[in-house]
Parts: C-alpha cells; structure tokens; sequence
C-alpha cells in the first residue's frame, strides 16, 4: 500500500480514486465509546462554565485576583461555577489517561487506527497545556511561583527553550503580558485547537470503522446499548465533578482561593497540580541544569515517542510480542507515576513536633545535622510557609470581604495592612535579632539563633508578668550580650534579687500580687496610655478598677525609681520611659531610636544594643510593625493558628 493510499484510508486525505464505503458498521456496545462521550461532554462544560467565568474575570495583574474573589464570593452561584471548571478539568486528565490505557489494553492503537491514537495522545497532551495556564489565572501565590518554576524548566531546552520561555512571560518579568499571553492560550488558542482534534479523532475513527470493514453492507447495525452506558457513564462523570465542587466549598469555602501572587515573595515553596507531582519528584533525582534538562526534556519526550510509535511495533515483532511490550511499558508508566506520587506526598508530611524540636536543638548547638534531620526541618519550614500563606490569604479575603479591593489590587490593599505587612518587615529586618513565638514572625524558624528577646504578645500582662519573675530568662534580657560578651541588661534582675533576698512569705506573697497588678496597670497603659496620669487617688479610687490602680501606685512607689513617667523618675538610675509603655507610639521610637534618652540611651553602664532603624525603614514601615506588635488579635491568631496546628498532629 502506497503512503497516499494509506493515509487517504485513515484520514480522507489526499483525495483519490480509491472507493471508500460510505456506511459505516456501528461498533459492538463498548465502555472504551462511553469514555469517548464523557470526555465530550467534560469539553463541553469547560467551554459552557469557561465562558461564564470570563464574563467576570480580568486578566490584569492587579485585578486578575479580585475577579476571581468576586465572582467566588460576591456572585450567586460564582463557586460552583468555578468549582465545575477547575474540577472538569482534573477529570479530564483522569478520563483522557483511562482511554489510552483502554486503547492499548484493547489494541485501538493499531492499524488502521494510527491516527486516532495519535489524536488522543495530542489531547491529552493539550488538556495538560490548558490545565497548565489556567494554573496563573487566579494570579496568586501556587499558580505564579508554579508557573515560574515551569517556564524555567522550559528554558533548559536547547535552542529554542529560552525563546519559549521570552515568548510565554511577554517580557523581561512576569507580569501583565504573561497574564495576557497565558489568557489568549487558555481561553482561544489551546481550546481551539482542542475542539479540532477532537473533532479530527472522531472523524478519523470513522473511516478506521470502515476500513477494517470495507465489504460494509447498507443497512446499519443498530444499537440500544451504547446510549445507555453513554449515559451512565456521563451521568456519573457529572456527580463526580459536582460533588467535588461541592464538597470543596463547604469544606474550604473562601480558604479554596490562595494568596495574591507577590513576585517579591520569592520564597513560596511551590508544587505543582497533583498530576504532576511525579514529575516534581522525578526531578530530585537530577541535580544542575543540564541532568534538569535530560530529566524534565528529553526523558519526557522519550517516554511520549515510545507510545506515539506503538503502531509501528507489529511490523518489527510479531503483534503478540508488540502487544506484551505496550502493555507492559504502559503499566510501568503507570507503577512509576504512583510510587513517584506517594514518594512527593510522603516528603512533605509534617514532621512531629519532637522531631523538629530536635533538629532545631542540634542546629542551635552548631552540631551536624545528618540528611534525615535536615529533611525534617526542611518538612516543618514548607508547612511554616504555606500556614504563612494561608493567614495572608484568609486576610486579603477578609480584607475584600470588609471594604472591597482598591484600584491598586489586593497588594496595595495588603501592603497598607499591618497584619500582613507587619510579619514580613519584621522577618525581614528584625528576626536576625529578635523572635515571636519562636519564630520569625511569619512561621519560619530562622537556621540562625536569637540574640535578643523573644516579642510575642509584648506589652501585655502575662509577658511583663513573666519577664517580672526571671528577666534573664533567654525570652526576655537572657540571650542579650555586650560587645565584649558580657550580659547586656542586669539591673532588673540585681533588683529582683535585693527583693526576694532573706524575704519571708508574708513579704512575697505582697511581691507577687504587686507583680500583677503592675503588669496588668502596664497593659493598661499599652492600650490607653496617660489614662490615669493626673489623677487624684480619690479619683482613681472611684474607677472600679482595683488593680489596676494598685499597679499604678506600686509603679509611682517602686519602679519610678528607676523608670520615668513623663520624663520625671524619684531614683538616679536611668531606665526607659513607662508612660504609653508598649504602645504603638512608644514602639514606634524604639523602633527608629532604640538610643533615645527615653528608651535605654546610647550612653551608660547599660546602653542600647538595637541599631537604630530611622534610617533603614520608612515611618510607615516603622508603623506597620509596631501597630502589628502591639496588635492583640494579630497575636492571638498567630498564637492559635500554631497551637491549631500543634492540636491537629496530636
């Protein structure tokens, strides 16, 4: 048989002499059918729910995130729309693998239907394509650091892998042009070609029906069956899709929407969609460049030519042979991505909470960590990161929620919130220092140690309560050193010392309910700074508040000796100024002047060992950190999201 002849049997194409019978026998009932018209139908939604979501959507950078939050949350119904589009389109992946692994189980890809196994492994490989860019849609945090990381892969290519890569970004830097380019492939250029082949496959495995039947008789064989587990099939296909959208928006509701992208947050611990996690893993295997570059290029492309030629075996080998080798490569594809799966799902477990206390105890101490410790706190630092950005998310939607997003995108929104902003510029210029709850302020515990004290929940009544009973513990003085090593602040605790020194009980009993109500006083001065200042004791009598009274009057008896309120101390030893004590004025001087006469000067037994940061931040910056240290619901959340954390793997 001539090539012409060959492909004018398979595909009507070029137009010859040679007679083709026009009636087609329909094929006996089969599953493999019903697989084909769920995969149609899964099409057709995405078209149906693709063309309902552009009527809301914006592919801009900085309104791409709002208008998949509105039509998610604003829009009747916009969740479930959403939910039948992204879910089609795993099942999809899911239905288009089943039918190859029923085309080669069944032999449909063997003469005379080349063709249609060629179009069913170019589908999928679209599908792929479409769901890989409607990934950066959303333009948050996983689909924008996801797709980096792929479009990077890419460029390994030789020749034309950096040409690809500058053709897909739309410029130097992600941003409006890859959102564009990815928008026009997502919703016109990859659906279209899409639709043809489908079309084409279909067409194709037609003309196949027909010539592995050319003596065809006119009438045609009827067959109820076959519409009946059509509909079976697409009626459970369509739970299936329906359920998970459902099942998502309840179990996760506005949590399903993740982070607004931020190209500064250079730090997001990325994967990819699940049916990609065993290429994720794969590539572990393969460290530089070019070993990437085999692993993620050639080794794919030699894996795709294996299938795309399985036609082609029967005239090298006998069919039975041919038959064995696909099926069995087909199966290892099948084994490998399973275990390459659960070995990328079982690496980012969670570590035990013992574990990572103990990694992190070693890495303190300078001792060497072996591979195993360092895979758990590599483990603890992705769950820190990705709680990090699940807060941000949780507050930019509650943000929107509460005042909508302004022109700027929900990055301006969130720059300008101390809750989120606040975390990041403490990480970023205080944690080599100090820590809040242990942590860096956003999850992360840094490899370095602390040096100074530990700011969680700073300002209020249990922290001075707990600093009042052991300054030099290493949360508070303990951990701060001189230059020349010595401890840093000791005169709190000499004076602590003096008072328990050769006390009876009587005296510390008195000494403990001082202590507390001066811490809760100092809160109260944190919150309200000045409230009781001025005033006579009559009149602080007559507040209802005993406590914090007694605070006040054991402050202006004891500690005023030493600390001044409203520059005026009875004692000569200079401490730090106590009116506003902890609010976010007095942090923010601390911040920009850590050596100013009111906080611990720059001259002294016992100067100030902050770098001043008046020149480091901006007076917003400075703000945001410390509105957000002084914030008690930031705290709280942060405290209760580890301790929810902390609950959950027990």
């Amino acid at each position: 048989m001539s090539l012409k002849v060959w492909l004018h049997v398979r595909t009507g194409w070029p137009d010859t002499d040679r007679a083709v019978p026009s009636k087609v026998r329909l094929e006996p009932p089969t599953w493999r059918r019903a697989l084909t018209f769920s995969i149609v139908l899964l099409i057709l939604l995405q078209i149906v729910t693709g063309v309902a979501l552009m009527t809301v959507y914006s592919p801009s950078p900085s309104t791409a995130w709002a208008s998949v939050w509105y039509m998610q949350t604003q829009v009747p119904s916009g969740w479930l729309v959403r939910g039948l589009h992204f879910f089609a389109s795993d099942t999809l992946v899911v239905l288009l693998v089943g039918y190859l692994l029923c085309c080669i189980v069944t032999r449909a890809y063997r003469a005379p239907r080349e063709f249609v196994w060629w179009t069913a492994l170019l589908v999928t490989g679209v599908v792929l394509a479409l769901a890989h860019t409607g990934y950066l849609l959303p333009w948050d945090q996983d689909g924008f650091w996801g797709t980096n990381v792929r479009l990077n892969i890419i460029a390994r290519t030789p020749v034309v892998g950096p040409m690809i890569q500058r053709l897909l970004m739309g410029g130097a830097t992600y941003g409006h042009g890859t959102l564009s380019r990815f928008y026009t492939l997502h919703v016109l250029i990859l659906p279209a070609i899409c639709v043809v082949l489908a079309w084409l496959g279909l067409k194709w495995r037609r003309r196949a029906i027909v010539a592995m039947d050319p003596e065809t008789s006119d009438k045609e064989v009827a067959s109820i069956s076959q519409p009946v587990r059509n509909c079976l099939a697409g009626t459970a296909v369509m739970l299936v899709v329906f359920a998970l959208a459902g099942y998502t928006h309840h179990s996760l509701g506005s949590e399903w929407l993740d982070a607004p992208a931020d190209p500064a947050g250079a730090d997001y611990p990325a994967r990819p969609e699940w049916y990609f996690l065993f290429l994720f893993q794969w590539l572990k295997f393969f460290s530089g460049s070019t070993a990437e570059m085999i692993g993620a290029i050639v080794v794919p492309c030699v894996v795709a030519g294996v299938l795309f030629a399985a036609p082609f075996y029967e005239s090298l080998v006998s069919a039975r042979r041919a038959q064995k080798f696909v099926v069995g490569y087909a199966i290892f594809l099948v084994v490998a991505g399973v275990v390459l799966t659960g070995m990328a799902v079982a690496a980012d477990r969670r570590p035990s909470e013992e574990s990572v206390a103990l990694a992190q105890r070693k890495q303190r101490d300078g001792a060497e960590l072996s591979s195993r410790e360092s895979g758990v706190l590599r483990r603890h630092e992705f769950h820190e990161k990705r709680a990090a950005t699940r807060r941000t998310a949780d507050r930019a939607i509650e943000l929107a929620d509460e005042s909508g997003i302004p022109p700027g995108g929900p990055l301006v929104m969130l720059a300008d919130d101390p809750e989120t902003a606040g975390p990041k510029l403490f990480a970023a210029n205080c944690a080599s220092c100090h820590r809040v709850f242990g942590h860096d302020g956003t999850g992360v515990v840094p490899s370095e140690p602390a040096t100074s004290s530990d700011l969680g929940g700073y300002g209020t009544a249990k922290w001075v309560r707990s600093f009042l009973d052991d300054p030099m513990a290493d949360r508070f003085f303990g951990l701060m050193k001189k230059p020349d090593g010595e401890p840093a602040h000791t005169k709190m605790d000499r004076w602590l010392s003096m008072q328990v020194e050769d006390a009876d009980t009587a005296f510390l009993e008195k000494l403990r309910q001082d202590f507390d109500a001066v811490a809760a006083y100092l809160e109260d001065e944190s919150n309200r700074p000045g409230r009781l200042a001025g005033l006579s004791d009559a009149e602080l009598d007559g507040l209802g508040d005993p406590t914090v009274v007694r605070g006040r009057r054991f402050f202006l008896d004891t500690c005023n000796e030493c600390h001044s309120y409203d520059g005026e101390r009875e004692g000569t030893t200079r401490a730090p100024e106590m009116r506003g004590y902890g609010s976010v004025a007095w942090l923010e001087l601390m911040i920009a002047e850590p050596g100013h006469d009111t906080r611990y000067r720059t001259k002294g037994r016992e100067p100030a060992q902050m770098p001043s940061f008046s020149d480091r931040l901006t007076p917003r910056e400075r703000t945001l950190i410390a509105i957000w240290l002084h914030s008690r619901e930031a705290t709280k959340r942060l405290k209760a999201e580890r301790e929810r954390i902390v609950s959950a793997k027990e």
